[in-house]
């Protein structure tokens, strides 16, 4: 699997310059079953790299939608049935919609509205979805999400929180802009042999159980969650430079099973130091205080490792 994982990145990032450590954490996100959202300004690669990120999965079951304040439930979950409506039943017509796909990608997530939002949240926490008086058992095994800015209204806060890894995607550096000049328009596609089957990623989940988190790593990551929150704690949300963070019991949880993945797909039977680069992408919800967790992890993991060691 590790040689395979190897060779799908390698060709994920073909054509594309500085992306190969957001193309990599959105894999582990996808095998870990898990969603992730790519925050940044427009022209930076977000829809590219999540479009490739759809082609992992060797289903063909992929929906794609770019959300406005004026999207309705048809568009995401399908149109209503007149057949049925005849009948005087309720049900909507979801294949090649939301509610029957394995991967989806909703640009411009964050302009949900009130319409489309609990059936959405509904089928990314419990991957269920109520179509009429149906209920529907949802295949979707990662959603990925894109904005071009953080969602500030306190109605989007459930849909934000069920996004695990927060990827900030910006302009590549002023020094590697030139490789831009030189690069080939191909048609994108990865071959069949490379591509991950549903029961490969569902194998890979389950194998991950066997996985191990050392006690000495399993303290440093504890350690890292205390100073994380007393940095943050009696932060309030109007201060200019930093707002309030909060890590809830589910996050850990959905954190540990990631770690696990990483370690899995490099070959390894216990997670390691490396790993928690990860929790770089997974701690912080605002992107003010991205920078401040960064610190808040270093520091701590270099000071735990200098005790350990």
């Amino acid at each position: 699997m590790k040689e395979k994982i190897l060779k799908l990145l390698e060709i994920l990032n073909e054509g594309l310059v500085d992306k190969e450590s957001t193309m990599k954490i959105g894999l582990l996100t996808l095998l870990a079953g898990e969603n992730i959202v790519l925050l940044g300004p427009p022209g930076t690669a977000k829809s590219e790299v999540a479009r490739r990120l759809s082609q992992v999965i060797d289903s063909g079951n992929y929906f794609e939608y770019l959300l406005t304040k004026f999207t309705t439930p048809e568009e995401l979950f399908g149109p209503l049935s007149i057949k049925e409506l005849k009948n005087d039943t309720f049900s909507r017509k979801t294949d090649g919609y939301l509610p029957k796909v394995e991967v989806a990608f909703l640009d411009e997530v964050f302009k949900a509205n009130s319409s489309i939002l609990n059936s959405l949240l509904t089928i990314i926490n419990e991957k269920k979805y109520h179509n009429g008086k149906e209920e529907m058992e949802v295949p979707l095994i990662s959603l990925i999400g894109a904005s071009n800015e953080f969602p500030k209204q306190e109605e989007l806060s459930a849909l934000y929180d069920r996004f695990l890894i927060k990827r900030e995607v910006d302009y590549i550096a002023n020094n590697m802009k030139i490789r831009l000049l030189n690069l080939r328009n191909t048609e994108f596609s990865i071959p069949k042999e490379f591509k991950l089957t549903v029961n490969e990623i569902k194998k890979v989940q389950k194998e991950c159980l066997k996985i191990e988190i050392p006690e000495k790593i399993s303290r440093i990551i504890i350690k890292v969650i205390q100073n994380y929150e007393n940095h943050f704690k009696n932060k309030k949300d109007d201060n200019e430079n930093e707002l309030s963070e909060k890590i809830s019991d589910r996050k850990i949880v959905k954190i540990s099973k990631l770690l696990k993945v990483s370690a899995y797909t490099n070959g390894r039977k216990e997670v390691d130091i490396s790993d928690l680069i990860l929790l770089n992408d997974c701690l912080w919800n605002n992107p003010k205080n991205r920078k401040v967790v960064e610190d808040v992890i270093g520091n701590t993991v270099e000071k735990e490792l200098m005790r350990i060691f």
